[in-house]
């Protein structure tokens, strides 16, 4: 795992976050560094809710044709 996937997993543990999605989001981040760095700067500006973590998430995943 990357500096940068253990610093978005504490970040997730910290607020909370499931298990399942932090398993899933770092899967998923995992094959673009754009998009693990928009979700690193996501989480620490907004502090979103699990719910919102997500919608975001499928967003970045759309615009950089990301596919799980």
């Amino acid at each position: 795992m990357t500096s940068k996937e253990l610093a978005l997993s504490a970040m997730m543990e910290e607020r909370g976050y499931s298990n399942g999605l932090i398993t899933i989001a770092l899967f998923v981040l995992s094959q673009s560094r754009e998009a693990l760095d928009e979700m690193i700067f996501f989480i620490d500006d907004t502090n979103p809710s699990e719910e919102d973590f997500v919608e975001h998430l499928a967003e970045i995943c759309h615009n950089a044709d990301i596919e799980f």
